[in-house]
């Protein structure tokens, strides 16, 4: 019995330990996915105020654009009415806004690299995300199968073990108990059987019929003569 009270609570002690072991494993998942959406969410905003700064630069270069056109008609104006002083100044704001327009088609470009690397970069992160996710459901239904498991061969357990072991031993002490008493009560019969056999066998031994059969002759004659 005592070999049945050691399985038990070693089987006990593996459960609790696969137990905590499985909680161990699901907080640190839990932990991974958490770091994983805050930083989707920070790489979400940063292709956010990518586009952003991309769009702003194009509307800054298409003003400039704009500009530089206004700037040409003036040149076009002020050179039809030959007055070249205007015609000069307007040529050179027309040129600056060129220029302006030229460094944001250069940021524009730069910036349109970024913001493909950035999106490809949110892509591949979101469908790591998404992968992440699916490998944690899954962890936390196999947790789940394995906790009702263990929770169903742990009663099993304390049944066939703990519970058993104690009704085994009551029902073998007293069994115990009884045989020893029917076996005292037989040994005490079977004293008393054979101290009447011994006395019979003596009294038989001491018995002489013939002997017996004489004296009641004489016990006879001796009365008829009286």
């Amino acid at each position: 019995m005592k070999g049945l009270k050691e399985i038990s609570e070693q089987i006990r002690e593996g459960i609790t330990q696969f137990i905590e072991a499985v909680d161990g494993t699901e907080s640190l998942v839990d932990k991974t996915i958490l770091d994983m959406k805050a930083r989707l969410a920070d790489a979400k905003d940063l292709v956010a105020t990518a586009i952003a700064e991309e769009q702003r630069l194009k509307r800054a270069y298409q003003e400039a654009i704009d500009t530089a056109e206004i700037w040409g008609k003036e040149v076009d104006t002020a050179s039809q009415m030959d007055d070249q002083g205007r015609a000069s100044k307007a040529r050179q704001r027309e040129r600056q806004h060129l220029l302006r327009a030229d460094d944001y088609k250069r940021q524009i470009d730069v910036q349109e690299t970024v913001v493909a690397r950035l999106k490809a970069a949110l892509h591949e992160f979101y469908h790591e995300f998404r992968d992440t996710v699916k490998r944690s459901e899954i962890l936390c239904q196999r947790q789940k199968q394995a906790e009702t498991r263990a929770e169903f061969y742990k009663k099993v357990y304390q049944l066939l073990f703990n519970e058993l072991d104690t009704n085994v031993s009551k029902v073998f002490e007293q069994a115990e108990q009884k045989l020893k008493a029917t076996e005292a009560e037989a040994e005490i019969w079977e004293g008393k059987s054979h101290q009447t056999t011994t006395e019979a066998e003596t009294t038989g031994d001491n018995f002489n019929l013939d002997q017996v059969l004489a004296d009641l002759k004489d016990d006879v004659l001796g009365s008829r003569q009286k």
